[in-house]
């Protein structure tokens, strides 16, 4: 009885798996698609048709336009920690309020270069599905890798003309499907200098003077219709009212108009932009208050008059961070949004309930907080898109 049973289990699953594997190809990438990244590493392993199939380049396409923004984190110390990076995928976000969150870790050799000196790399950005790392010190170079494949191209920074205040941000160009990372820098006590790197074209280009050095002027997310987006501050580090963005498909630095404050308003402060539901967002402390801070959204891209305050939420101070201010990461279907508390804690916010609740993703204990970046992890290969580049595992 036990060996008939056996028999039957058996005969079950293979003609299961005759059932997927005889399945249309364009089916069976339409159904791939949709899964989250631990589940397609695993489908890679099924067999070498599905192997073939998630790594054409036109599976990569589709899977990057319904692949969900992620959270990655770099640990600044120690130096053990500052060798990786920790991805974190929301898989599951309930009416309930349940949320799954799977994490991957990302090193050396196997997801990312082997650092000759660890401790001094930095997370620059992340943009449609590629990572961009910094290494300084010793050498200075730059990388944009996928630490899904595991495959990077190695970029040196230009010396000379005693650069100082050096800064980096990857981006996309939609149109012509180029990668670009724009460098601002100070040359000789003058700046600040712009620099534009195509991956591709092994070289960079100068672009003179820029409107702003966007050193020390970082986002989770502020990337949005092919541009990056940064906010400028006054000598007292009060936001002056102004954005900046740098265009990759003109290659032309720009301005977006910030709300007009209402009136016996002062400005606002800790002032971080975002995107939220594909519009750019600010959110800051108004009026030096810090009992409560506002999440402002551009409706409409580029009208000033389009600015509205979406959220007003309660500041609550919590436990185990250093710094006490928080910013949006992403906002959830089923009413939740999660945050970056201090840049060493994610929390979760019910907009309904008006209540944070903490949650695992946190700082290390011996560590002085972490970079964060919002990541789209894909299965675009640099051989499809860096072409003319040394492309490295």
């Amino acid at each position: 009885m036990d060996r008939r049973k056996g028999k039957e289990i058996r005969v079950c699953v293979e003609e299961r798996k005759k059932l997927l594997t005889e399945l249309p190809t364009g089916l069976v990438m339409e159904i791939l698609s949709w899964l989250p990244l631990k589940s397609l590493l695993n489908c890679r392993c099924v067999c070498k048709t599905w192997l073939q199939i998630i790594s054409d380049f036109h599976f990569a396409k589709l899977h990057l336009s319904r692949s969900a923004v992620s959270i990655l984190i770099h640990n600044l110390y120690p130096c053990i920690q500052a060798r990786y990076l920790r991805l974190y995928q929301i898989v599951k976000a309930l009416d309930s309020g349940f949320i799954q969150i799977e994490e991957m870790v990302l090193g050396p050799r196997l997801n990312l270069p082997e650092y000759e000196f660890s401790r001094n790399v930095d997370l620059v950005n992340s943009c449609n599905g590629l990572v961009c790392l910094h290494e300084f010190g010793m050498r200075d170079l730059l990388y944009v890798c996928n630490p899904v494949l595991g495959e990077f191209i190695t970029i040196n920074v230009p010396e000379g003309g005693n650069k100082t205040r050096k800064a980096f941000c990857l981006g996309f160009s939609p149109k012509s499907n180029q990668y670009k990372v724009l460098q601002t820098f100070y040359a000789n006590g003058a700046g600040p200098i712009a620099e534009v790197y195509t991956v591709g074209t092994g070289s960079w280009t100068s672009l003179g003077n820029a409107p702003i050095s966007i050193f020390e002027h970082r986002s989770f997310d502020a990337y949005l219709h092919g541009a990056f987006h940064w906010v400028t501050y006054s000598d007292d580090g009060n936001s002056k009212g102004q954005i900046v963005c740098f265009d990759f498909e003109k290659d032309m630095f720009g301005e977006v108009p910030l709300f007009q404050f209402p009136c016996g308003r002062a400005r606002i402060t800790f002032l971080n932009l975002g995107v939220i539901e594909d519009c750019l967002c600010v959110c800051g402390y108004p009026d030096y208050d810090f009992n409560h801070f506002e999440i402002w959204v551009m409706k409409d891209y580029g009208v000033k008059e389009s600015w509205t305050m979406q959220f007003r939420i309660k500041h609550k101070s919590l436990s185990y961070a250093f710094s006490d201010w928080f910013y949006p990461l992403i906002l959830l279907k089923n009413g939740r949004m999660l945050m970056s508390y201090g840049d060493e804690m994610i929390v979760c916010y019910n907009l309904k309930k008006k209540r944070f609740r903490e949650t695992t993703i946190r700082r290390t204990v011996d560590s002085f907080g972490f970079d964060i970046v919002a990541y789209t992890p894909c299965f675009v290969s640099l051989k499809d898109v860096a072409k003319g580049e040394h492309i490295s595992r």
